[in-house]
C-alpha cells in the first residue's frame, strides 16, 4: 500500500469532507453522525493552513483516507492547549495509519509551542484508547452518559498529554 501523509492542501478540501462524512456516517467514532458542510469545512481547511495549525491527511491513489488534526484553543487563557479530532475510513483501518497521522499531528503541536493535547473518545472504542495511550495520552475523566444514539447512552474519556 503506497500510502502519503503530508499536511492538508486547499485542494484536499473536497476528499478531506467525503473521508470525515464516511467516517460520521458509521455513527460510532465522531460526536456527530454528519460531516458539517463543505462550507464549514473549507472554513475549518483554509484557517488551519493560514495558521499552520496542525491538520495532516493519509493519501492513497488521490484519496484521502484518513486525518489528525490539533487545533488549538480559541480562548485566550487556553491557547496553550489543542484539541485532537481524527479518523481512518473503515477499509484502511487497523493498517497502522492511524498512529502514522497522530505522530505527524503531535509532533507538529508540540513544535508550534503548544503545552497540552486533549482529546475525547467514546469508552467503548478500545482501539482508539489503546492508540492514544501508546502515543502519551492519559484519561483525566469520564462524561457519564455524555451521548444518546441509536438507543443507548455511551460515556466518553477526556484524555490529554502535557509538556509544562
Amino acid at each position: 500500500m503506497n500510502h502519503s501523509i503530508r499536511l492538508i492542501e486547499e485542494g484536499d478540501i473536497a476528499g478531506f469532507h467525503q473521508a470525515l462524512s464516511s467516517v460520521a456516517k458509521e455513527g460510532q467514532y465522531l460526536s456527530t453522525v454528519e460531516a458539517p458542510s463543505i462550507e464549514q469545512v473549507s472554513n475549518f481547511v483554509r484557517n488551519n493552513i493560514k495558521n499552520n495549525y496542525a491538520q495532516y491527511i493519509c493519501e492513497i491513489n488521490g484519496e484521502i483516507i484518513g486525518w489528525a488534526d490539533i487545533i488549538p484553543n480559541e480562548k485566550m487563557t487556553m491557547q496553550h492547549s489543542g484539541k485532537l479530532g481524527m479518523g481512518v475510513t473503515l477499509a484502511f483501518r487497523g493498517q497502522g495509519i492511524g498512529k502514522k497521522l497522530l505522530e505527524k499531528a503531535i509532533a507538529h503541536a508540540w513544535s508550534s509551542g503548544l503545552t497540552r493535547l486533549e482529546l475525547e473518545v467514546f469508552s467503548d472504542n478500545d482501539v482508539a484508547i489503546n492508540l492514544y495511550k501508546k502515543m502519551g495520552y492519559e484519561i483525566e475523566g469520564v462524561k457519564k452518559y455524555a451521548r444518546f444514539y441509536n438507543g443507548h447512552y455511551q460515556d466518553l474519556y477526556m484524555m490529554a498529554q502535557y509538556r509544562i
